[in-house]
């Protein structure tokens, strides 16, 4: 459904820059680095789909920047303010008419918080304008349907300062007489939450912690685990947040609803909403 679009070079050479800032990297490496990405765009296939791209630049540019994880110290900074960010998630959610749909678009909600396309102004900017409205609307029928009658559940995280907006949906999930598993990265990628980081914050309260065994971008089947692939395939309902996640994983998942936000002009036209809009899409039944 998402094909590489020529919006999508700009954001490459976007994404490495900031991986590059964040890393604290010279002006003389930054230019290093975007000639990198030159050379990599130079002889990519047209039909790629842009996550997988974005998979190859990202260990090109850990190699480029010498470190193992780029946006480890925006990192840190999110997992400080986790408690105060879950919390103030929890109070809105718990004060809405209809909780479960409340922590649905919460966690939609949440997914402005992206190290690796948005810089930390706008982020901060979007936390501020929290409000009602973003938390207040309905979910569709068949998501409904799908979370009461499910039996095992997934949730594929994305990253480390969304999660915080997660909280109010996996304690939820996590309440029913139901299994509930969190899907996490293998490894350090932009600043996606990793198996250790997950654990950090006490994610396993909600349910099993479950590496993808790699360190794509998204959530492509073919790199992961035989684990992670049963996990998916075993489980009534998977709850798939980012928009990467979307793109990689949309017509190969059953029974997925993906949880995002519109960051492209890309993804905004083949889903035929505003860039900036929330989604609460059905895997199933869009196309």
């Amino acid at each position: 459904m998402i094909a590489l679009s020529p919006e999508c070079f700009p954001c490459f050479f976007r994404q490495a820059d900031l991986a590059a800032l964040a890393h604290g990297a010279s002006e003389s490496v930054r230019k290093a680095l975007a000639a990198r990405v030159a050379g990599i765009l130079s002889d990519v296939p047209d039909k790629e789909v842009p996550a997988r791209i974005a998979t190859g630049l990202h260990e090109m540019v850990r190699n480029v920047l010498g470190t193992d994880d780029p946006f480890r110290g925006v990192k840190e900074r999110e997992f400080d303010r986790f408690g105060e960010v879950a919390s103030r998630a929890e109070s809105h959610v718990a004060a809405s008419e209809e909780p479960i749909s409340s922590a649905v678009w919460m966690a939609a909600f949440g997914n402005i918080m992206d190290s690796g396309i948005i810089e930390r102004e706008s982020m901060e900017g979007e936390m501020g304008r929290l409000g009602a409205g973003d938390g207040s609307r309905q979910i569709p029928d068949r998501l409904r349907d799908a979370i009461l009658s499910a039996r095992t559940i997934g949730v594929l995280l994305d990253n480390a300062g969304e999660v915080a907006f997660d909280v109010p949906l996996l304690s939820r999930l996590a309440g029913e007489e139901r299994t509930v598993w969190v899907g996490v990265k293998g490894g350090p990628v932009i600043d996606d939450l990793t198996e250790s980081e997950a654990q950090r914050l006490g994610l396993s309260a909600y349910g099993d912690v479950v590496s993808n065994g790699n360190r794509g971008v998204g959530t492509d089947l073919g790199l992961c685990t035989r684990e992670f692939r049963d996990r998916i395939a075993g489980s009534d309902l998977i709850l798939s947040k980012g928009q990467a996640n979307f793109e990689t994983l949309f017509g190969h998942v059953r029974n997925v609803f993906f949880l995002f936000r519109c960051k492209c002009p890309v993804v905004s036209r083949a889903l035929g909403l505003p860039e900036g809009d929330l989604v609460v899409l059905d895997g199933e039944r869009a196309g």
